[in-house]
């Protein structure tokens, strides 16, 4: 018991005294947030299609719900990817901006689905079925937002830069997802 105490004493110390992590730089951040944009713009066409088809008067496809969920889970599946990615304080903000677009398409697309695919069509659902016109303007800004920091981090880790020079992590450019 004596020795747990100690080993646990130990551990409680070395995590008490020891270095933080250093803060990723803005290439780093970079890196490790377009191959998340990258997936979410891949999966902007089928959600466009998805909600397209929802707009559609009368009957729906029968694998539209299935399509539709498809699309749902891979925005869902994006944000969760996106927690564990550490970002440079200041880029805290563009971490949350790319989860708020995220958590934007994939209510938009299980909204549509809902009222689309609902076995009872009353007159509310149809009238905001014939409103539905895709993604919109947050579908722009997430594609906008992932050529921005693609260029930004172009220019970042280019020849030249100082990550580049120095041999950095970045110099191999962006990590796989």
């Amino acid at each position: 018991m004596r020795k747990h105490f100690h080993q646990a004493r130990r551990a409680l110390g070395d995590l008490l005294h020891s270095q933080p992590a250093p803060s990723p730089s803005r290439t780093d951040s970079l890196a490790a947030l377009l191959p998340l944009l990258d997936r979410a713009a891949l999966l902007q066409p089928e959600a466009e299609r998805v909600i397209q088809e929802c707009a559609a008067p009368g009957k729906t496809a029968d694998d539209l719900a299935q399509r539709g969920n498809a699309v749902v889970v891979g925005y869902w599946k994006l944000r969760r990817d996106l927690l564990p990615i550490e970002v440079g304080v200041a880029d805290q903000p563009l971490k949350e901006k790319i989860r708020s677009l995220l958590l934007y398409h994939e209510w938009s697309v299980h909204e549509a689905v809902d009222c689309a695919c609902s076995p009872q069509q009353t007159g509310k659902m149809r009238a905001a079925r014939a409103q539905m016109h895709g993604l919109g303007a947050p579908g722009t800004r997430l594609r906008e937002l992932r050529q921005d920091l693609s260029a930004e981090y172009a220019v970042l880790s280019g020849p030249g830069s100082d990550e580049q020079e120095s041999g950095g992590a970045t110099a191999r450019g962006p990590r796989a997802p």
